[in-house]
């Protein structure tokens, strides 16, 4: 099972907000069995979230962002548009707005409300620690809000979703520059081809090996080392 993560605001592409959500879903996506394929940040603009949408192949999509009740939450909007979806006031979502309010002893503004105006016929995620409703569309794009605390909690009730053949890693560390390892871990690419390798240098090169084949994996190693360490 593969994954692409979308994360959709402004605020991310101008910096005044740092994207928390997407390293934490990638470790625990990875961590569930899920490859995560690639991970997009896009603004909020209607036409450049449909695109996005329409164009994505893979297995499941994680959006996060744009669930909230202003003007520029437009994730919702969006998402009903990529896949011919009508926006209707959904009873479930609605109880999801209701309960927020009521863990603070409150009725929910009339404006809380837009945010139950989600695609028909999909799937309602509640949100136990805030307001903004998640859903689920056929079964493969899921739309989480921006909030990492309430992304986490929402994540939390679906992650079963996401379950697949894990991968397996490795490590190789070695104090060689990584220049003087080009070749070794070249041909590692070719003998190993079922071996995924990445290089990480910093004051040492941190050589990463994943695979579903742990037979492969540390054949791999065993190889490598003797050749970079």
């Amino acid at each position: 099972m593969d994954a692409v993560i979308v994360c959709i605001g402004d605020e991310l592409l101008s910096g005044d907000i740092a994207d928390l959500n997407s390293t934490w879903l990638a470790k625990n996506l990875t961590e569930l069995g899920t490859l995560v394929k690639r991970i997009e940040v896009i603004p909020d603009d209607i036409a450049v979230i449909v695109q996005a949408l329409k164009d994505i192949e893979a297995d499941k999509v994680i959006v996060t962002g744009g669930l909230g009740p202003t003007h520029d939450d437009v994730t919702r909007v969006a998402v009903a548009s990529a896949f011919n979806r009508r926006l209707i006031r959904d009873p479930e979502a609605v109880k999801v707005v209701e309960a927020s309010a009521a863990r603070h002893n409150r009725k929910p503004l009339p404006q809380s409300y837009n945010m139950a105006d989600i695609p028909d016929n999909v799937v309602v995620i509640p949100n136990p620690v805030g307001a903004a409703p998640g859903f689920i569309v056929d079964g493969r794009v899921y739309a989480f809000p921006g909030v990492p605390s309430e992304m986490k909690a929402m994540f939390e009730l679906v992650k079963d979703h996401f379950h697949g053949p894990k991968l397996m890693v490795d490590w190789i560390i070695t104090e060689k520059p990584e220049s003087a390892i080009v070749a070794d871990l070249n041909e590692a690419v070719k003998r190993f081809p079922r071996v995924i390798f990445g290089s990480y240098p910093s004051d040492v090169v941190r050589i990463k090996m994943k695979s579903y084949d742990g037979g492969e994996l540390q054949a791999a190693k065993e190889w490598l080392s003797k050749r970079v360490l």
